[in-house]
């Protein structure tokens, strides 16, 4: 018995995405933010029969991001909200051909570095500052599949340029 992907249906994608960025003059300052729409013409239907094979488009969501940002005196220092609506991540899982949602999630992340002198940067960055959790669920929100805390991450690094 093999199993692998085919592809048995067509699809199509569409969607648009909005970007701008502005700095204040010459005060370092700025802000760039970004918001994209995406949907398919082919959706999934939790109502349908569980035992028959479903097809769909994954992974399509909307997404946005907004950022302060400073770039000034070797000093570069970014604070970002990234926010990913819920979508689709597979279908047909296991005998009962369900499917698997991701829930919204969003991250508060900071990123900042110095450059010493022209050769040696280094940098702080910080990931998830909220502690945002990940979920994953079945036809609905109550049907869980997988839930995991996440704790805030950080990084120091340098940078040796020659």
């Amino acid at each position: 018995s093999v199993a692998e992907p085919i592809n048995t249906e067509d699809a199509n994608i569409h969607g648009i995405e909005i970007a701008a960025q502005y700095f204040f003059g010459n005060s370092g300052f700025g802000v760039a933010g970004s918001y994209t729409m995406v949907d398919g013409d082919v959706g999934i239907d939790v109502g349908a029969d569980p035992g028959e094979n479903t097809f769909a488009l994954v992974g399509l969501s909307d997404t946005a991001n907004l950022t302060l940002i400073y770039e000034n005196y070797g000093i570069s220092a970014r604070i970002s909200y990234n926010w990913r609506d819920k979508f689709l991540s597979q279908i047909n899982r296991q005998a009962s051909r369900n499917p698997v949602f991701v829930a919204p999630f969003g991250t508060l992340d900071l990123n900042v570095s110095y450059d010493i002198n022209e050769q040696i940067a280094v940098s702080f960055e910080a990931v998830n500052l909220t502690g945002e959790p990940i979920r994953t669920y079945g036809r609905d929100e109550s049907n869980l599949w997988f839930a995991q805390e996440l704790s805030p991450q950080f990084f120091l690094g340098a940078r040796f340029r020659f």
